[in-house]
């Protein structure tokens, strides 16, 4: 056989492999419900007909405070998975989700993509923040979403040693997307919205600096979301329904 034949079958194989370990690591580091690295809660029991409402990114003014009063206006419990640096820029807000019966989680000191980042990196980004909402709502959280829900080697042993649950997503208003509206964010949020479902929406947009932010088209869409959900029967609890239960659905 000549040698370029078996030098290009050999080139073809390899990048076969390169090809398959990339989309596996992918897989594992960025699919929301991905099991790979670690254990995460993606969703609760179905059979419940009960769902999660989690906000990703604040708190941010004056949005976090407008999706305060319409939680509290339609009696219903979420979660939200603050940014460290923005609850020491406004800790009253925290507190104040706090206070109001919601639930606060770790999203990281500074919302960074964790790929490729060392251990060192990881625990200073969830300690920082550990300490910024235990400072701001007098207990530090129990649970941890990442940014853009991407996973890294090395991430799962510091959530075990500080006793964190990974907490994913299974369904999503896209609300991060500018060319959306409140009606269509409500709109993807409830279309495939079904018993069990973690939806993720936004207070904020990273640890952006004040004025830079603009959360308006999730409060405008979240009224719908939350009367459409029960219109279909299903009923708002807090996270703790679900972490009590199981911890995985895939």
């Amino acid at each position: 056989m000549p040698a370029d034949v078996v030098t290009g079958g050999g080139a073809a194989v390899a990048g076969s492999a390169l090809a398959a370990g990339a989309a596996f690591i992918y897989y594992a580091c960025s699919v929301p419900t991905s099991q790979i690295l670690g254990r995460a809660l993606v969703r609760g029991p179905r059979a419940s007909r009960q769902v999660v409402l989690t906000f990703d990114d604040g708190p941010a003014e004056p949005f976090t405070g407008q999706i305060l009063d319409v939680l509290r206006r339609h009696h219903v419990p979420a979660t939200f998975f603050c940014c460290g640096k923005n609850v020491a820029r406004l800790p009253e807000v925290a507190r104040r989700a706090a206070d109001e019966g919601h639930t606060l989680g770790n999203h990281t000191w500074s919302h960074p993509l964790l790929y490729f980042k060392g251990r060192r990196r990881i625990e200073d980004e969830i300690d920082r923040t550990q300490e910024a909402i235990e400072r701001a709502a007098g207990r530090a959280p129990m649970i941890f979403r990442p940014p853009y829900g991407v996973r890294w080697f090395g991430l799962f042993p510091v959530l075990r040693s500080r006793g964190l649950t990974d907490v994913q997503w299974s369904d999503t208003g896209y609300d991060w997307k500018t060319k959306h509206d409140g009606r269509a964010i409500a709109r993807l949020a409830l279309a495939k919205l079904k018993p069990g479902a973690v939806i993720l929406l936004h207070d904020g947009r990273e640890p952006l600096e004040p004025g830079a932010v603009d959360a308006s088209t999730t409060v405008a869409a979240l009224p719908a979301i939350i009367e459409g959900a029960r219109r279909m029967g299903l009923e708002f609890v807090p996270i703790d329904r679900f972490l009590a239960g199981t911890r995985t659905h895939p």
